[in-house]
């Protein structure tokens, strides 16, 4: 029987099925002579969480250790209990052993068989990975824009005297309000009448679909933050920074056409924030 085969799958975070938007994050292969079987992952889960504000990291790593640990069992007994003879063995020994193909946030999918020729283990499965996740072993130039834009807010209101002329019962940074699904947190909140909740959201992604994918994450967000306290306490203030990519600008403004779709929701750009930063300060002077 001819072995010189090797057979993988692309494992993909599946954050919404209705919307079929993934993001690979690991890639498993079979070698059929060898019987070994390669993992590899992507271990800080960066790309996920530069699209996606609310990531279950914590399910998706224990998801990720366990199935380390069973292909660690299994790769010991190697032919013994995995299935030859190509994509659809393989796919049924993953379903059955690893994931089951259903609606969880993790999938293996893709799976394809093809011949090794001349090339070892090491040199195919080297080249998969940079293929399958690619991005992930690059230097991106994409840093998360969050921290830069609630740092430029911060600085405006310094540079106004924010600490001299602010009431502290007016304004509180971290702000944690529990619900029943959860905490819901932010980076800062002000009081004029109603609390106003600041979120940093930052557009600067790769792609069009990061973009309105991030803008509907977060009005599921807000939608659902709202249905556990209403509106009457609270307004939700989100401050946006737009990609570098002229090319993307387009899904920009229609993310900013999602976010205004939030319930009881101010949309800032970034470019404004000086003016958001006078707006607060008038509200929380003392006197």
């Amino acid at each position: 029987m001819n072995n010189n085969f090797y057979t993988y799958c692309v494992l993909k975070y599946q954050h919404s099925p209705f919307l079929n938007e993934s993001l690979n994050i690991g890639v498993l292969i079979y070698f059929h002579d060898s019987q070994n079987l390669v993992y590899t992952f992507s271990k800080g889960l960066s790309r996920v969480k530069s699209i996606y504000s609310n990531v279950p990291e914590k399910t998706i790593r224990e998801y990720i250790k366990q199935i380390e640990k069973i292909l660690i069992h299994f790769g010991k007994f190697k032919s013994e209990l995995i299935p030859l003879g190509g994509a659809r063995n393989f796919s049924e020994f993953v379903s059955k052993n690893l994931i089951v193909h259903d609606s969880s946030c993790l999938q293996f999918d893709g799976f394809r068989t093809q011949n090794k020729y001349d090339f070892t283990d090491i040199a195919i499965s080297q080249a998969i990975t940079r293929k399958v996740l690619i991005n992930d072993f690059k230097t991106s130039s994409l840093q998360p824009q969050e921290p830069k834009i609630i740092k430029s807010l911060f600085l405006e209101l310094n540079q106004s005297g924010f600490q001299n002329k602010a009431n502290p019962k007016r304004y509180v940074k971290d702000f944690s309000i529990p619900t029943s699904t959860g905490n819901f947190n932010f980076d800062f909140a002000w009081k004029n009448g109603v609390w106003n909740l600041i979120k940093p959201v930052g557009f600067d992604l790769k792609t069009a679909d990061g973009i309105i994918g991030k803008a509907r994450q977060n009005l599921g967000d807000f939608t659902d933050f709202y249905s556990e306290v209403g509106a009457k306490e609270y307004k939700t203030n989100v401050l946006v920074g737009r990609p570098k990519e002229r090319s993307l600008f387009s899904s920009y403004e229609k993310a900013l056409k999602i976010l205004e779709k939030s319930p009881n929701t101010e949309v800032i750009e970034e470019e404004n924030l000086k003016i958001y930063s006078e707006k607060i300060l008038q509200a929380v002077s003392v006197g």
